[in-house]
């Protein structure tokens, strides 16, 4: 066995893979921590499972792929990329994606084409790698990035972003939280979070969900019309800084109302409701309708964090589809 193969096979992948698909699942499979402990040779780096910095990434895929890196700007840093055959592969990148071509990724779906690579991800289109511009060598604003089988995770001092397809959610993280779900759960060493600091204290959890403005150009100014039309509330009204909803049971929820230039909040003052905050506002050509849990709520809790998606996504979906909005 070859050392590339030898490689390969340390890191868990099949050694017969390709070199592109071999350096796309190393991205994918190996949290990428920025500013941890210095790692030894490429060896040690694949029998470890997960990269400290670029520079480890950059030389474990450089020798994977028999060739040296290109630089893009990524994360509004320089970034490095590899151009495999026909293929692009970078760290933060799960997939291997070909000019023209459309890839399904964990956390997402991703195009290459004019220079530009394209990840869609939480109801958004946005630039992920741009290969013909170079941005300044400077750290990245976040200290760990990895995947699991159907999001991507981003941790931000102690804040994780948790993304996927259809939602965004940010939360508050501290060492049990990270060692359950990312040494426990992605069966990493223990050393990827070494020296990480959890003392700033717990953060409200939020959900977040985004599409195009459509229809809504009028409605989405009025509280009221996203209360009205969830399944849980019998009529909605807003006066001033005050919205009221009356629930099937009969209760009434009362919200402070905050009206800014791009949309609105809605704090809950009073009575039982799933959120302690609503918000909507435009982003744009897009609608993001964010929800603020309460504390008492573990959105690592099961199932529901994807219940909370599918609420918010019902919810401005029949904002944007009034003609389809009916309630029995």
């Amino acid at each position: 066995m070859n050392r590339v193969a030898a490689l390969v096979s340390a890191a868990g992948i099949d050694p017969r893979q390709g070199a592109a698909e071999a350096a796309a699942l190393m991205a994918r499979r190996f949290p990428l921590r920025i500013g941890g402990p210095k790692q030894g040779k490429v060896e040690e780096i694949a029998e470890a499972r997960w990269c400290s910095g670029l520079g480890a990434f950059d030389e474990l895929i450089a020798l994977v792929s028999s060739g040296p890196h290109r630089w893009g700007t990524a994360f509004g840093v320089r970034w490095p990329w590899f151009e495999v055959g026909s293929t692009v592969v970078a760290p933060g990148l799960p997939v291997r994606v070909g000019l023209g071509r459309e890839e399904l990724g964990p956390d997402g779906v991703y195009t290459f084409d004019g220079g530009i690579l394209c990840r869609e991800a939480a109801g958004r289109q946005q630039a992920f790698l741009e290969t013909g511009s170079s941005a300044s060598q400077t750290p990245p604003e976040f200290t760990l990035l990895w995947f699991s089988d159907s999001a991507r995770f981003l941790l931000r001092d102690t804040v994780l972003e948790i993304e996927d397809l259809f939602s965004k959610t940010r939360c508050s993280v501290d060492k049990e939280r990270m060692e359950q779900i990312l040494i426990r759960g992605q069966r990493v060493d223990g050393e990827v979070i070494e020296g990480l600091m959890f003392d700033h204290g717990p953060q409200p959890t939020t959900v977040e969900v985004a599409r195009e403005g459509g229809e809504a150009s009028v409605l989405w100014r009025d509280p009221s019309a996203i209360l009205e039309r969830r399944i849980d509330v019998e009529e909605a009204t807003t006066v001033g800084d005050r919205a009221v909803i009356k629930d099937l049971l009969g209760e009434t929820v009362e919200f402070r109302v905050t009206d800014h230039d791009s949309g609105w909040r809605l704090d809950r003052i009073e009575g039982q409701f799933p959120f302690e905050a609503l918000s909507l506002h435009k982003e744009g050509e897009h609608l993001v309708l964010r929800a603020t849990l309460a504390p008492k709520h573990d959105i690592f809790a099961p199932g529901l964090r994807g219940r909370v998606v599918f609420d918010l996504n019902a919810d401005l979906g029949a904002l944007l589809a009034p003609q389809a909005f009916q309630k029995s």
